[in-house]
């Protein structure tokens, strides 16, 4: 079966995530923004970075070397054409993180925001281990389970339809018990609200330090 995200035109998405009633792309990139400013990173990696949210306020903050990997090869042309003579150092890669064979060199900060409800948890977890420096920190981003909310907001943008039967909400108590597995230990997390009265949840981690990269 396709990965639905192959199908999905990046102005679908980003227009979807840009809607009054869901406002996520903002939120994405603020909270990408605060890490960069506590971490002072030199160097980040964006999983499943789509057309580059949050990419300005990387450039912004003087990071030196910025890594953008997605699976959908036109949303990587389109961060390139947007930021390829902005960002120097700026390295893409058209990849499925779960499977497909890539690699560079590791950076300070991985951002990975609205992702792991998509893929097998423990198997990114695990290859993300050459990815990120020892001592280095990871930024996650999922969202919570409401009542109210449907997992994927009703969209104008029919092509998102295609996420729900693939989406699966990932608890934070369940991804720090993954991460501590590896080697991750959970520094801080808070809770966004969103307008469209969804919770998003944000956790950072610190790599051991002593880990061996594998």
């Amino acid at each position: 079966m396709p990965n639905p995200w192959l199908s999905i035109p990046l102005a679908d998405y980003e227009a979807h995530m840009s809607l009054p009633g869901v406002a996520q792309a903002p939120l994405l990139a603020d909270v990408l923004a605060r890490a960069t400013e506590t971490y002072a990173p030199r160097s980040v990696a964006v999983l499943g970075c789509a057309g580059g949210n949050g990419f300005d306020g990387l450039i912004a903050a003087g990071v030196e070397r910025v890594v953008g990997v997605d699976i959908n090869p036109a949303y990587i042309e389109a961060t390139r054409a947007r930021f390829g003579a902005r960002i120097p150092r700026l390295e893409l890669f058209v990849a499925d993180v779960q499977h497909d064979a890539f690699a560079f060199d590791p950076v300070d900060l991985l951002f990975a925001g609205l992702l792991f409800e998509y893929v097998a948890v423990d198997v990114v977890l695990e290859r993300i281990g050459s990815m990120l420096r020892p001592g280095g920190v990871l930024v996650s981003v999922v969202q919570l389970p409401s009542a109210a909310a449907a997992e994927v907001t009703p969209s104008p943008h029919v092509s998102l339809a295609a996420l729900a039967p693939v989406m699966r909400l990932l608890p934070p108590e369940r991804l720090r018990e993954l991460a501590g597995a590896r080697g991750y230990r959970e520094e801080s997390g808070w809770t966004l609200d969103t307008i469209a009265g969804k919770q998003l949840h944000v956790q950072v981690f610190t790599r051991d330090p002593d880990q061996k990269q594998r």
